[in-house]
């Protein structure tokens, strides 16, 4: 046994067993050596969780566990005659079950798409501010602002392309509603039936 060994066995003496611990083959060793490495030397700050879930360990089977059995015991009992005399019952629970979760899964993917879709316009947003950005750096500020009012220029007089346009087509609408009225050529005649 070298000096590290005594010092080890010196240090810590439930590691007596050491050479059978590492001699062994499969996981036994590396165990050992996780035990070594990660929770002896942390075993002072470790103490008080494992305190504490030994606490909790007697506190369950002192107080709650013969307060819980008997309900799990008869819990257990319905299922088991529900599964056994009722299937319709079970159908039907497992057919709300799979509603449920694939109600679930059907709104993940809603708000998985819908936030998809918020980063693709965010992006497309601040890439056409950079865009913007650029032009205005290769053109000038002067020219940048002549070019913004010849483009409020444009789908001005669209716009009033459009309107005139429509009032046309409106009015054509309305001679035609008039015409139907009256029992013109276009709409009903006294006696006859649609042309």
């Amino acid at each position: 046994m070298d000096l590290l060994e005594g010092l080890l066995f010196a240090s810590y003496p439930a590691l007596q067993d050491y050479h059978l611990l590492t001699s062994t083959t499969g996981y036994l060793p590396t165990f050992f050596n996780l035990y070594t490495t990660y929770y002896t030397p942390y075993e002072p700050y470790l103490r008080p969780f494992q305190r504490y879930l030994y606490l909790a360990q007697s506190y369950t089977y002192r107080y709650l566990f013969p307060v819980l059995w008997p309900i799990y015991r008869l819990t257990a009992t319905l299922l088991s005659r529900a599964l056994s005399d009722k299937p319709d019952l079970v159908t039907l629970a497992l057919l709300a079950l799979v509603l449920f979760v694939s109600l679930k899964v059907l709104d993940i993917l809603r708000r998985q798409i819908i936030y998809w879709i918020s980063v693709a316009i965010r992006l497309l947003l601040w890439v056409a501010v950079a865009l913007m950005g650029f032009y205005v750096y290769q053109r000038g500020v002067e020219q940048s602002l002549e070019d913004v009012g010849w483009v409020i220029g444009l789908l001005a007089g669209l716009g009033d392309e459009g309107e005139k346009i429509g009032k046309a087509k409106g009015k054509q609408k309305m001679a035609d509603a008039r015409r139907a009225q009256a029992g013109g050529p276009r709409g009903r005649t006294t006696g006859g039936g649609w042309y």
